[in-house]
């Protein structure tokens, strides 16, 4: 051999080794009973969407390949075939990225069979194992309300009997995949799946408020254990739903919802997962967002801890400048009218061009309104509380309302036209209260209710709300 034709050799052998090896991943994927070039799709978890990763198309036996070389994340994927109104079957990255599944259209769970995948295989006997165990406990399930029903309370002891005994099969199988494999991804998912486990506080039987001290003992210790189970450093559970479940779970059922202890916690879950960059990023990024978007009064203070925290203190390595801009600017707008603050005054005229000031306002509640009368919606709703208004009236209750443009024609029109001539009709006519930023309006009709030293004590609350909780905080106060 010639040393030319030698060295093309050594190039050709070396371009396929390298090809060979550099393969990251390579998936055969063989459903029967599939028509030749259907397409199919792989695609990944992240918290509660799929996310595109590779697109094959199967021959005549029903395979398709999915490959290529860069290196697939550890987490849930799935296997999506369109032409079966988009169903799909899910499979582990784990160790394993070269391995072949096997599977048909009848049933994809039950008649899966998987070579070159331990973890795949384990995974598939759990799935399979749990379908069986559930159907069983569903089973038990309708023979307890059917025996209820009938009034047989020993039949019913003896299913309820029957039911434990299948979820202690279940509790189980589960421990011994997690004893077994403690390293594996879906040990690390059966964790996250795995309830608290809350001892019994073994209070005295004679104790005074026994019930009630039991109950708060065991809600106190799940809330400080719930997120024992998890794995913050293994950011293969981002790319799984569970962790995103356990979030809308801690924040909506278990912390008491109170922009102190939700900001406790929140910090508390965050600092959890700084044992990995990526786990850091989703949870302050989800949290975050949680609170920001929230539709329960009071929770952007969590929202503004959170941004000042992580933020615009510069800990969030991902974020940007014009996001960091953007964030500070949000936060700029909320922490001036967050509940239990002081509301910023407002000095403004009214209809008859007399000055009014919001601070001097004597009443045991004001309601302070930012409305236009070009606005449809408060077209609606300014006639409503004017309205409840005079019924409420003499119950130490008055009326700070901000009209937000500067068309003083189309303003008193509607006054007029309505009758609304007893609450405080303002304006700001030279534009120097900064009233938009300093109340967050960005949109209108926006309604804040004021206590007697104008602490805001509600926000962005419906007219409908307004009459019941008034009458919650006298009863508050009367206490």
């Amino acid at each position: 051999m010639t040393s030319e034709k030698l060295l093309i050799f050594t190039v050709l052998f070396t371009l396929f080794f390298n090809t060979l090896y550099s393969q990251e991943y390579k998936i055969k994927v063989k459903i029967k009973n599939l028509p030749e070039k259907d397409t199919l799709y792989l695609a990944h978890r992240f918290a509660d969407k799929l996310y595109a990763d590779d697109t094959t198309l199967v021959d005549k036996n029903g395979i398709g390949v999915f490959s290529g070389t860069k290196k697939l994340d550890g987490g849930i994927y799935v296997v999506i075939i369109p032409a079966l109104r988009k169903q799909y079957f899910e499979f582990l990255i784990d160790k394993s990225m070269q391995f072949n599944i096997e599977t048909d259209t009848s049933n994809f769970i039950e008649n899966i069979k998987v070579t070159g995948s331990d973890e795949n295989k384990m995974f598939f006997d759990w799935q399979r194992a749990m379908a069986r165990l559930e159907k069983q406990m569903r089973f038990a399930s309708d023979k307890i309300k059917e025996l209820t029903a009938q009034k047989n309370q020993d039949s019913v002891k003896i299913w309820q009997d029957k039911g434990l005994t299948i979820d202690n099969e279940r509790k189980a199988y589960w421990e011994k995949i997690k004893k077994d494999n403690p390293t594996s991804l879906l040990a690390k998912i059966l964790n996250v799946l795995t309830p608290v486990d809350i001892p019994n506080p073994n209070y005295p039987e004679n104790m005074a408020k026994r019930d009630s001290l039991t109950r708060l003992f065991q809600y106190l210790y799940n809330k400080d254990h719930y997120w024992d189970n998890i794995d913050f450093s293994d950011d293969r559970l981002l790319r799984t739903p569970f962790i995103e479940t356990k979030m809308k779970e801690f924040f909506k059922n278990v912390v008491l919802t109170h922009p102190d202890s939700l900001t406790k916690e929140a910090i508390k879950v965050c600092e959890l997962s700084r044992k990995n960059k990526y786990f850091f990023q989703y949870t302050v990024i989800y949290i975050t967002n949680y609170f920001e978007t929230s539709q329960i009064m009071g929770m952007d203070r969590v929202f503004v801890n959170l941004a000042d925290k992580y933020y615009l203190s510069g800990e969030c390595w991902w974020a940007d400048s014009t996001l960091l801009s953007k964030m500070g600017e949000r936060v700029n707008k909320i922490k001036p009218n967050m509940l239990g603050e002081i509301a910023p005054d407002l000095k403004m005229e009214d209809v008859n061009g007399k000055w009014q000031q919001l601070k001097y306002i004597k009443a045991d509640f004001t309601i302070l309104i930012f409305w236009e009368p070009s606005c449809g919606h408060c077209k609606k709703e300014i006639p409503k509380l004017y309205e409840l208004y005079k019924s409420i009236r003499d119950k130490g209750i008055e009326v700070f309302a901000v009209y937000t443009q500067n068309d003083t024609t189309e303003w008193k029109k509607f006054i007029n036209e309505h009758v609304i001539l007893d609450w405080l009709n303002v304006y700001d006519k030279y534009r120097i209260t900064n009233f938009r930023n300093l109340y967050d309006i960005y949109s209108t009709p926006v309604i804040y209710i004021l206590d007697k030293n104008k602490k805001i004590i509600a926000k962005r609350i419906g007219i409908d709300q307004i009459e019941k909780f008034l009458e919650f905080e006298r009863n508050k106060n009367k206490k």
